[in-house]
């Protein structure tokens, strides 16, 4: 394997791959609006790249489809890793700014997920020293949670991408979560708070996903509203109401579905946007799922 100058990528750039994988890029988040996570979809044949160092820690779920080898040389120690068709649920997390090489002798198609190492040390201020925050390199490693959390995001973007970014937000907290669990070299003390949020701060987010139900609302925004981190606001507001944020936003926009369909001449289209959805497709989705019907249904009961 080839060394040269070393590439630093930052991924949450839309031409990031370019400079060492060009014209592979499948699938991006980039045009979604995606904060502190971002997702690629690549196609990439059999070869290698150069050194580059990537300034977010990246989750590495490859879809072989014949056996292969894949030499990784990661801070400078030599890896070698042999991969079977169809492999599910194991993954590779590379922590951000050490210098990676790596060549693969079989075409590969993969999904990276990028995670923003400052929102995961902003997620652990309450835990630990975020000046302490070191992930650990992982290689193939069984993780059938982070597994569905990455095809999870793959797939609204696939289906779903307009007004995904509170879900992706949303992921990207259990990810930091998930991590600081599991893969932090220090490991952090999570404290439970068990009344969860104090009350007038649990009205303080309820009034605000209420009043701007029609937007495309950031967990961000709410947790900077209550001066908390997105990481312990989902936390306890989970404990105080039963439902993540992302739910909890979700049964809120399709209970004011159902009062326009009920009370007003709007159309299904006119609805959808009025409440928040992307797009009417997006609407019924949700609606059926909570209700077991679809908003034309409904309307007609």
């Amino acid at each position: 394997m080839s060394t040269g100058k070393t590439l630093k990528i930052d991924c949450s750039k839309e031409d990031s791959t370019s400079k060492f994988a060009p014209r592979s890029l499948i699938l991006s988040s980039h045009q979604a609006g995606w904060k502190n996570i971002h997702l690629g979809q690549y196609q990439l044949p059999a070869g290698e790249i150069p050194e580059i160092t990537i300034i977010q820690h990246t989750i590495i779920l490859p879809t072989w489809t014949q056996p292969t080898e894949v030499e990784l040389v990661f801070d400078g120690k030599y890896y070698l890793t042999k991969h079977v068709p169809n492999e599910i649920g194991c993954i590779t997390i590379l922590p951000t700014h050490v210098p990676i090489r790596s060549r693969w002798n079989q075409e590969n198609e993969v999904t990276q997920c990028y995670l923003n190492p400052t929102f995961l040390a902003h997620a652990a201020y309450e835990s630990i020293n975020p000046d302490k925050v070191e992930i650990g390199l992982a290689i193939r490693k069984p993780d059938p949670l982070v597994w569905q959390i990455v095809s999870a995001l793959k797939s609204v973007l696939e289906t779903d991408p307009n007004n995904s970014k509170f879900y992706a937000e949303s992921m990207a907290t259990a990810l930091a979560a998930h991590f600081l669990q599991y893969y932090s070299i220090c490991k952090p003390i999570l404290y439970q708070y068990e009344d969860g949020l104090p009350k007038h701060k649990l009205k303080q987010a309820i009034e605000y996903i209420n009043e701007h139900l029609d937007r495309d609302l950031s967990l961000e925004e709410i947790a900077t509203k209550l001066d908390m981190s997105q990481f312990y606001f989902c936390r306890l507001f989970k404990k105080s109401t039963g439902l993540t944020p992302h739910r909890y936003l979700i049964r809120q926009r399709v209970e004011k579905s159902k009062q326009l369909l009920k009370q007003t001449e709007l159309n299904i289209n006119e609805i959808a946007i009025e409440c928040g959805f992307a797009n009417p497709s997006h609407f019924a989705k949700w609606f059926r799922q909570f209700t077991g019907i679809s908003p034309r249904q409904f309307r007609q009961m």
